[in-house]
């Protein structure tokens, strides 16, 4: 470890402070969460009592310390709404499992506190920041900013293998044995494993070409003087370059469902995107399906490689699925009870997804308050703006987001790749939905303008 890793992980919390004194508050928040996703090392602190710090606390405490002394006025604005249960069950799951396991109630709450730090947090950072259609879309840009300052990192690590957090910070943060891909590198940066970091990308990739499709660029980007064409190209470009299949199926996946949207403006193919994980998850949960069909087209149509690494989550799946099913209702509660073992005591699992685990920790009623988090901000979206509005600029840059949730909520259905952004977008979507005074003004104010005409030929995205 070098001595970076405790000035940038105790240092974050002023750095943060520093960004409330000099930006606006919503982009003082775009700026620490992504900044802090991005760069700080991946570390946790033990801490007694208190859940451990890491770069995702570093980030919330940072923040909202900075809205106490800064913009105090942004508490009050938040108003608890039925759409936000299901983030707060998902945050009480771990204390109804380890109570229900008999492991008391202090590591119930130990559990949760975890949970809230992790998840609760920053959507309740969303909730309170970006309740506008002009906060959410500067909330894209951020995204794809991230992606675009990514680009040298993620080259380097193409061209000289994924040693940037080694050097900065001491150490690989994963198996450095699976970051070949393709007869190369597959670039890490400071993500915790390779196919986190393509994610980031594509999530970039999805983020600058919508912005590119609505007109929400000038002819020069800010900070960073490039035509937008270029930047879009280049975050594409570097994309592809991460070797992941799995992220860009579902970058083109994405696509897809925000151009069939568009194009027809039906909701039907997004809602495919968005209720496979439900279908998944329900039918691989119950045993109803074992996944050998899939298995099988998979191994028809890729490498060994590929395939035998989706063999070794399903086959986990299946031995992980069954053991939940004996503890269906609140799981088997944390330290690895959920995991399944041999007569001498010996591991013989290993949860990948992060569907699994939280069906095996913390059962139906955790899985299910986990889905809906991530799935009623979606819904709530398209109820309020249709995609018959998605060609009025604003509404079609925010567009990407319940998207980029719907990839989010795939994607962790065979990994586990958590993403504290994308509760920023579903916290920020939930105010959105609820906020009737400001929610069609991509400026945050009430217009009693009418709507922007829909163009009678939408553009592509």
């Amino acid at each position: 470890m070098t001595p970076l890793v405790p000035i940038t992980m105790f240092g974050w919390i002023p750095l943060v402070l520093q960004l409330f004194r000099k930006l606006q508050p919503h982009h003082a928040v775009i700026a620490g969460f992504l900044l802090a996703w991005m760069f700080l090392p991946q570390y946790d602190y033990d801490l007694p009592v208190l859940p451990n710090y890491s770069k995702i606390s570093a980030a919330s405490y940072g923040i909202l310390l900075g809205t106490y002394v800064f913009n105090r006025a942004a508490f009050r604005r938040f108003r608890f709404h039925p759409l936000d249960l299901p983030v707060v069950l998902w945050c009480a799951s771990s204390f109804f499992s380890s109570v229900t396991n008999g492991l008391g109630a202090w590591d119930g709450l130990s559990a949760a506190l975890g949970k809230i730090t992790q998840w609760g947090i920053p959507y309740y950072i969303g909730r309170i920041y970006f309740e506008s259609l002009r906060h959410l879309r500067d909330l894209v840009f951020g995204i794809f900013f991230g992606a675009l300052l990514y680009i040298p990192f993620c080259l380097y690590e193409v061209v000289m293998s994924p040693r940037l957090h080694k050097i900065v910070y001491g150490w690989h943060p994963h198996h450095f044995g699976q970051t070949k891909r393709g007869g190369g590198w597959r670039p890490q940066v400071f993500m915790e494993h390779g196919l986190m970091n393509a994610m980031w990308m594509a999530g970039g990739a999805l983020a600058g070409l919508r912005l590119y499709a609505t007109r929400n660029f000038g002819k020069r980007l800010p900070l960073i003087p490039v035509p937008p064409v270029l930047a879009v190209i280049a975050v594409v470009l570097t994309f592809f370059l991460c070797k992941s299949m799995g992220a860009t199926l579902l970058m083109v996946a994405g696509l897809v469902a925000i151009v069939l949207t568009t194009r027809t403006r039906r909701t039907v193919f997004l809602f495919v995107l968005m209720l496979y994980p439900s279908f998944y998850m329900v039918t691989r949960g119950t045993g109803l399906w074992d996944a050998e069909n899939m298995l099988a087209f998979v191994r028809a149509r890729t490498s060994e490689e590929r395939s035998g690494s989706l063999s070794f989550r399903i086959e986990n799946e299946n031995i992980l699925s069954e053991k939940a099913r004996e503890r269906m209702l609140f799981g088997w509660a944390g330290w690895k009870r959920a995991w399944v073992y041999n007569d001498a005591g010996e591991t013989i699992s290993v949860p990948d997804g992060l569907w699994i685990i939280a069906y095996g920790q913390n059962g139906v009623f955790g899985l299910t308050a986990l889905t809906l988090a991530i799935l009623l901000p979606q819904l709530a979206f398209l109820r309020r703006y249709p995609p018959r509005r998605w060609g009025e600029p604003a509404v079609g840059a925010v567009a990407v987001l319940p998207v980029l949730l719907a990839v989010f909520m795939v994607d962790n259905l065979l990994n586990n790749m958590y993403n504290p952004v994308m509760l920023l977008a579903a916290g920020g979507l939930t105010s959105l939905a609820l906020n009737r005074e400001t929610a069609d003004d991509a400026d945050g104010h009430a217009s009693a303008a009418p709507p922007v005409p829909v163009p009678a030929t939408p553009r592509l995205l």
